[in-house]
């Protein structure tokens, strides 16, 4: 029987396969989050093994192989992972509504182990980018396959939809938080240039990530059944024209256009904070005057992280137990408020004189409520995004590719022009470029509200 007619055969499968895509996406993104945190210490390791000639991976590889890396190189070398994501994710998410979503979904870590292995034993600028690039292809791969399955699962229960859906991102950051802390642990332990088994490796930490997204491929693998929605064989298309067709047309809804570009923005702040904030933490060479510069070891950095991640997936549990009916819109207004007193409360912390300044405690405590505050967004939007499927309904995997989509245009030029600001000011460049986007995002979903708003006077 073709994958494409195969329907569910009892509420247990879909049970089953709903527990293993959630575990399994949340050792993916703890992998995920792994390599990405870690080759931001990376980059601190190679521009210290070109200052220091006696550094262990200055002597593994020679000179002609380490190199100075400002925060603008390493944020462009990191944003070519969302451009695989991004292309990859508009031909992927709607393959996986043809094929079959599990053969997309277990693509996700095996391109991930492939990636983490390759970066092990080079320094090399190019094969870092098709390691990045490698990265992208993962997520693309798996995201939007998973997030179609999701929305046929729960096509006629919308509070188990917000439910589920609000799994999937405690799955995704929670993923991203272990990851965090583990990936400090790791290269704290494991990060130093050394040879394993005669093999020369610039950094085993990578290698024994390969584990860990060999775990995600044999829980996804094993755990899930393929679910699919009868098709019409009439739309059963593959070509590439027809492909961008769909994605014109869906991009054309004005539900999807309307706030596409403020969720741009937002996941442009999550990739500077993602992508370039643990390097700031451990940057020996950063600037002297601010006090988040370099203050703490990767470990210390690795575990900041986790708690940030750990407290937004707070947040999103209780806007998903307590403000289901909650308007879209009114979640992401408010989610974008949280974001502004965060970068307030930052900014006071980086100027204090030190980490034991009285007012730290507090400046922190009200941190944790903005974090849980600005949290709000992101189930708002996903939400947002599976009730455009009920227009879609074939075409769930290609609609919630648009996730990936955003995600990477987002991510791509946060953690590309983000670079420039960090170069330049810090700590505090940070801080003023996300609250840029912040002001992006808010001024783009009140122009949405008074749309919405006509349109509900004209009907």
């Amino acid at each position: 029987m073709n994958s494409s007619e195969i329907i569910p055969s009892s509420k247990f499968h879909i049970i089953r396969s709903m527990i293993a895509v959630i575990i399994g996406t949340l050792i993916l993104r703890a992998a995920a989050s792994i390599m990405g945190q870690n080759i931001q210490f990376y980059f601190n390791a190679i521009h210290e093994a070109a200052l220091n000639p006696q550094h262990p991976l200055h002597q593994m590889v020679g000179a002609n192989n380490v190199y100075p890396i400002s925060y603008t190189l390493g944020g462009i070398i990191i944003a070519s992972f969302y451009i695989a994501e991004l292309l990859g994710a508009l031909l992927l998410g709607a393959w996986s509504d043809r094929i079959g979503r599990k053969l997309f979904i277990i693509f996700g870590p095996l391109f991930g182990a492939i990636a983490v292995l390759i970066t092990s034993v080079t320094t090399v600028i190019p094969l870092l980018v098709l390691t990045r690039l490698l990265e992208g292809l993962s997520t693309a791969s798996n995201a939007p396959a998973t997030l179609g399955y999701i929305a046929e699962t729960t096509s006629e229960n919308e509070k188990m939809r917000i439910q589920v859906v609000g799994f999937y991102e405690v799955a995704t950051i929670g993923g991203m938080a272990l990851g965090f802390s583990v990936g400090g642990w790791l290269w704290q332990n494991y990060g130093q240039a050394a040879f394993f088994a005669g093999i020369p490796l610039t950094s085993p930490a990578f290698a024994i990530n390969a584990l860990v997204y060999g775990l995600s491929l044999l829980i996804l693998w094993l755990g899930i059944k393929e679910v699919r929605e009868r098709v019409h064989p009439a739309q059963q298309t593959n070509t590439i024209k027809e492909t961008l067709k769909k994605y014109w047309k869906i991009l054309s809804n004005p539900k999807v256009a309307g706030f596409a570009p403020a969720w741009i923005a937002i996941n442009g702040v999550i990739g500077v904070w993602s992508n370039l904030f643990a390097r700031i933490l451990t940057d020996k060479h950063g600037i002297n005057n601010q006090l988040l510069s370099g203050l703490f070891n990767n470990s210390q950095a690795g575990n900041i992280m986790s708690v940030y991640s750990l407290l937004f997936i707070l947040g999103i549990i209780i806007w998903s137990v307590f403000f289901t009916g909650m308007r879209r819109n009114t979640a992401m207004l408010i989610g974008t408020g949280g974001l502004f007193a965060s970068c307030l409360l930052l900014f006071a912390i980086n100027h204090q004189t030190s980490i034991d300044s009285p007012w730290i405690m507090p400046l922190a405590v009200l941190m944790v409520i903005a974090i849980m505050v600005q949290s709000g967004f992101t189930p708002a939007a996903l939400a947002h995004l599976a009730d455009i499927t009920e227009d879609y309904t074939h075409d769930r995997g290609a609609i919630m590719g648009l996730y990936s989509v955003f995600f990477g245009v987002g991510q791509f030029f946060g953690s590309s022009l983000g670079g420039i600001f960090v170069d330049g000011m810090g700590a505090d460049g940070m801080i003023l470029f996300i609250s840029l986007l912040g002001f992006l995002a808010a001024g783009l979903l009140i122009y949405l509200r008074r749309l919405e708003h006509q349109h509900q006077i004209i009907k």
